[in-house]
């Protein structure tokens, strides 16, 4: 027996628009490869910055459908500062660029869904920071102080204000910080999808096989045909060793998730009618939990390096370890109240920074969130397409400046050492999962 693999975000999303599968030999200006929120931002940035300019658009699988769908639902503006050492300047620096682009990417999304009337559960609220375990309450603290020390706004909530806030006394420490929202990621990728400007023609169902330099501009390969184009971008995330690309510099992450049918009226009254927030953990896989708008509970507390990807007996393993996770919550839930679970792929690198590069004349890579893919994806995209325009900006500069992903070692080497490195992890979030 084994778990569908259903995301609860996409099931309940209105109906996305269908793009056709790319058949034959076509030419463009430009053509970008991924429709997430990294494509989805690069395409309409060109169509803004040359509005007579053939953009072509493709996806191996759905137009906002991958990844960008199958998220959290966080736009994430003040990351954990973690094991930043924000006493070394080098380190402050590229915590502070990463914190300016962070913002950036947010407003840019915020402008999006206000401009383009895209209904998404778009909410400008505070995310939450918090631990069960009192052995993380000085990391809290730790990271509470950090972020006023940087001018960021954080403070600390705990005891009854936090269960207040929260409905469950599961947390004991928390740190609130403001500038992020949170969202419906499939709602958002769609309408995103479908308000791009007329210019951009996108192809879905359309998986690139190769790419490749001929003469004077680049060919990207396709089972039904072919792109000729001078620019490629590619934006997809923890598929580009697929391509060829960035083998020994980034690496995926599996995560699974869980979304609860919605709260009944007695449960709503049992925990007290709490506004919609988000919860992350202190430790790195700990649980990131939801209360949603539409009054559901969304639980991940998994994440594991499974290259090949999380197959329905290992989902329907995660299911139960997510009904665990949500009835040490809230003792009224467990497995059977699960709607929808499912899985979804992140791209990691070893020192957290992402790839953003004009790899060879005319090829742009962009991508490698490390888990923040949301808001770093919608401003990174059009950053990325800004470059190719050949643009400048203080926000590019940042970006270009950043320290590139460290090499990793190659496998099998690799394999062994990260489910080495991710089995500690897991062991020291197990009080918070």
């Amino acid at each position: 027996m084994s778990c569908p693999d259903i995301c609860g975000w996409s099931a309940l999303a209105p109906e996305a628009a269908r793009f056709s599968v790319l058949k034959g030999a076509l030419q463009a200006d430009y053509v970008i490869i991924g429709g997430g929120f990294t494509g989805l931002a690069a395409a309409r940035r060109l169509a803004e910055g040359e509005p007579q300019a053939r953009i072509i658009l493709i996806d191996g699988k759905r137009i906002g459908g991958g990844a960008s769908a199958r998220n959290s639902g966080f736009a994430v503006a003040n990351e954990s500062p973690g094991h930043a050492r924000l006493d070394n300047p080098e380190e402050l620096a590229a915590f502070m660029a990463m914190n300016r682009i962070d913002h950036a990417g947010v407003a840019e999304l915020r402008r999006l869904v206000k401009d383009n009337r895209i209904s998404c559960q778009w909410e400008d609220t505070a995310s939450i920071h918090a631990a069960h375990d009192p052995k993380n309450f000085n990391k809290l603290r730790d990271h509470a102080e950090a972020f006023r020390g940087l001018g960021l706004d954080a403070r600390l909530i705990e005891g009854a204000d936090l269960a207040k806030r929260l409905g469950t006394g599961f947390y004991e420490l928390g740190v609130e910080s403001r500038g992020g929202a949170l969202l419906q990621p499939a709602m958002l990728a769609r309408g995103l999808a479908a308000t791009l400007p007329e210019t951009v023609l996108c192809f879905e169902d359309t998986p690139v096989q190769k790419i490749s330099r001929a003469g004077g501009s680049w060919k990207v390969q396709v089972a039904g045909g072919s792109l000729s184009t001078p620019h490629v971008i590619v934006a997809v995330n923890a598929f580009f060793p697929r391509l060829g690309l960035k083998r020994l510099r980034v690496f995926p992450l599996a995560l699974t998730a869980s979304l609860t049918r919605p709260l009944t009226a007695a449960e709503e009254d049992e925990i007290g009618h709490p506004e919609p927030w988000g919860v992350l953990s202190p430790q790195s896989f700990g649980a990131t939990m939801r209360l949603t708008q539409d009054r559901r509970v969304l639980i991940r507390n998994t994440a594991e390096y499974r290259p090949s990807g999380i197959d329905g007996a290992l989902l329907m393993a995660r299911r139960k370890q997510h009904g665990e996770g949500l009835n040490k919550r809230f003792p009224f839930l467990d497995e059977s109240a699960i709607a929808y679970s499912w899985s979804g792929t992140i791209c990691v690198s070893r020192n957290a920074r992402p790839v953003f590069e004009q790899s060879q004349p005319g090829l742009y890579l962009c991508g490698g969130y490390n888990a923040a893919g949301v808001s770093r994806g919608a401003i990174m995209g059009r950053l990325i397409a800004e470059l190719a325009l050949g643009g400048q900006s203080e926000l590019l500069s940042h970006v270009l400046n950043l320290a590139k992903p460290n090499l990793i070692p190659p496998r099998p080497f690799f394999d062994i050492g990260v489910r080495l490195r991710l089995a500690a992890a897991r062991t020291a979030a197990q009080s918070e999962r």
